[in-house]
């Protein structure tokens, strides 16, 4: 009897034993018994017919969150979550004070929505002290549980999950001493309310001690004291100044670089996206990956998955990025190992081309980031590559003709500058690699399904605009606005898509947008006269290409009637724009090369996922505000 007892425990030993290992499996798997979400991965996906709504919380525009949002969007893209189709998205931001974040956190919790989408450790901070009716999932930040998320990436806050970054300290002063061997002083900055820069400095200190360095520190409480924190450390004797990813002193990062640059101090960073701004070099962290990383945490819980069966997790694609303009204003040499990559795609005498659509200040911009970029990677025009640059002068007659001419020649590597470019070339080129920019939207454009799946010889950039973002200053500058309007180009794929976009963006602000037809210079001052005519309180001017030629023309028209202009354009703010919010086309030629760079070096143009441009900028015109007698919030200044 006994043995029998033992024989059945032992079955049920094995039973049971087998169900865990199951279970495991299925966990492992992505799957779990009895729930149809969960197979073959459909917890990731969208479903058919629904519309989603997540508020968006972040301390404020920076480069960082840029790199990492456009990665959840895209990410959220592949699996079928589209933004501002069947995923609704409202975003707010502290403006880049700590104290800010609570009340905007209170108030999306507030709001009807899915889920709430954190970035920054004082963002979780917040959302951890004052969201409880909501769930919550967080990107972009370094350090979760010291901001309050959980006790471990298992035992954490049951309406919250997510993924960590957390930087590589060491070998960031690895990197320091093997560029410096003599340094003795690191300089660093942080606001002592952030916990992810108290967490990061202390680890950062530890390790300094056991590499014979010193660690010389000053704290902030705001960006208005950055600039005279980073004056003070520099007057300490110090070898080199190490920013980590604290919020505060990233919001006010130009005044870091102009004070190092002024006492010809390197400066080190650990966010890879602020390089190009100024800094020597950058140990850190490809946001654009957590990004996309990021995304399938909101798609499950988007979906119905409980967080607190979600664990933490921490991802980091580690990078170094160097500046050799930079470098060499600095005379500092990096260490053969650190030139390996760059190397790569020196010495070769690559054969470019570049092609313009037409003359404009955005085309301008776009091509002097890409030669910028070309010379900050160590590449010197005549000796490492040629390039040869066409313009259609805005006639697609003459386009056809440089495509045929470019397709019949054998180029290492094709730039286009604009929507219509990147059409007509693609459709005449399948053999040599294209990198585009300037384009809106390049998935209606007909160069792939989506901005993982696209033509395999070519890859770029997006500029979609942020509309309603410029529609939120011109209506907290015109209070009570009601009619908008803009001109566009029914001719350009790029203006439709934009003009479309602008329409869903003045319904949601509860604005009515008037849109004119122009299709070519001579019409469009006449649309211009249509829109006052037709009763617009201010123009909101989208950035194609026939308009942003003729910008000077519609301003006149502004002007010449009393109604306001705001644009999509960057450098209509020098030609009378009241304030523009815009993407930085100059940027945009620089995220070109950056793609530009992994196609060289060997990768496919077809495994490099479109990206969106990872600039966006505000700006205002002081005398345009008194020409109309309108007052900008003065929030926009200096964005």
């Amino acid at each position: 009897m006994k043995a029998k007892k033992i024989a059945n425990c032992i079955i049920a030993l094995v039973i049971t034993g087998g169900i865990l290992l199951i279970s495991d499996l299925q966990n492992r798997t992505g799957r779990e018994e009895g729930d149809t979400r969960f197979t073959t991965n459909a917890e990731y996906h969208a479903v058919p017919g629904r519309t989603y709504k997540i508020g968006m919380t972040y301390f404020g525009p920076d480069a960082t969150f840029e790199m990492a949002m456009q990665g959840v969007w895209d990410g959220l893209k592949d699996l079928g979550f589209v933004k501002d189709s069947n995923l609704i998205v409202i975003a707010q931001h502290a403006n880049g004070e700590i104290g800010n974040l609570q009340p905007i956190h209170l108030n999306m919790d507030n709001l009807d929505l899915d889920l709430i989408l954190v970035t920054s450790t004082p963002g979780i901070s917040a959302a951890v002290a004052t969201v409880k009716k909501h769930l919550v999932v967080f990107t972009m930040t370094y350090t979760p549980l010291e901001a309050g998320a959980g006790k471990s990436y298992t035992d954490h806050l049951p309406n919250m999950t997510g993924v960590g970054s957390f930087p590589p300290v060491e070998k960031t002063f690895d990197f320091i001493r093997e560029v410096f061997p003599d340094a003795k002083r690191i300089g660093t900055l942080y606001n002592s309310s952030e916990a992810n820069s108290i967490k990061v400095v202390q680890v950062g200190r530890d390790y300094m001690k056991t590499k014979g360095l010193e660690l010389v520190e000053n704290t902030v409480v705001g960006t208005s004291e950055v600039f005279q924190a980073a004056s003070a450390l520099c007057m300490r004797n110090i070898d080199v100044m190490w920013i980590t990813g604290d919020n505060t002193a990233l919001q006010a990062l130009h005044g870091i670089v102009k004070v190092c640059r002024d006492n010809r101090i390197p400066l080190i960073l650990n966010d890879v996206d602020y390089v190009k701004y100024g800094a020597l070099a950058a140990v850190g962290i490809g946001w654009y990956s957590t990004g996309v990383y990021s995304a399938s945490f909101v798609a499950r819980v988007l979906n119905g998955e409980n967080p607190a069966n979600i664990p933490i997790e921490n991802y980091v694609e580690e990078e170094i990025t160097l500046n050799h303009e930079v470098a060499k204003e600095l005379n500092i040499k990096f260490p053969e190992k650190y030139l390996t990559q760059s190397e790569d795609i020196q010495n070769k005498n690559y054969k470019f081309c570049l092609v313009h659509f037409v003359d404009s200040p955005v085309s301008e911009d776009a091509e002097k980031g890409i030669r910028d970029e070309l010379r900050n990677l160590g590449m010197t025009e005549g000796k490492d590559y040629t390039m040869k640059v066409f313009n259609a002068q805005g006639d697609i007659s003459i386009l056809n003709n440089i495509a045929e001419t470019v397709a019949a020649d054998k180029f290492d590597l094709i730039f286009t500058l604009s929507t219509p470019t990147i059409q007509m070339l693609s459709q005449k080129i399948t053999n040599s690699p294209i990198v585009f920019s300037n384009v809106g939207d390049p998935v209606r454009a007909g160069l792939g399904e989506s901005y993982d799946r696209h033509n395999p010889n070519l890859t770029g950039i997006s500029t979609m605009s942020k509309f309603e973002d410029l529609i939120v200053l011109v209506k907290e500058t015109i209070p009570g606005i009601k009619n908008i309007g803009t001109i566009f180009t029914p001719g350009e794929i790029n203006s439709v898509a934009y003009k479309e976009e602008l329409e869903k963006a003045a319904i949601r602000q509860g604005v009515t947008l008037t849109a004119v037809p122009a299709n070519s210079t001579n019409e469009v001052t006449d649309a211009s006269r249509v829109l006052v005519n037709r009763g617009i309180q201010a123009f909101t001017q989208i950035s194609d290409n026939l308009t942003s030629s003729c910008g000077p023309s519609i301003i006149k028209v502004a002007y010449d009637t009393g109604i306001p202009y705001f644009s999509y354009v960057g450098k209509q703010i020098e030609q009378g724009a009241v304030a523009v919010v815009s993407s930085d086309y100059y940027y945009a030629g620089i995220d070109a090369v950056i793609l530009a760079k992994q196609v060289l070096t060997g990768v496919s143009p077809g495994e490099i996922p479109f990206r969106n441009v990872s600039k966006s900028m505000v700006d205002v015109n002081k005398e345009a505000m008194k020409q109309f007698s309108l007052k900008v919030p003065e929030k926009y200044y200096n964005q």
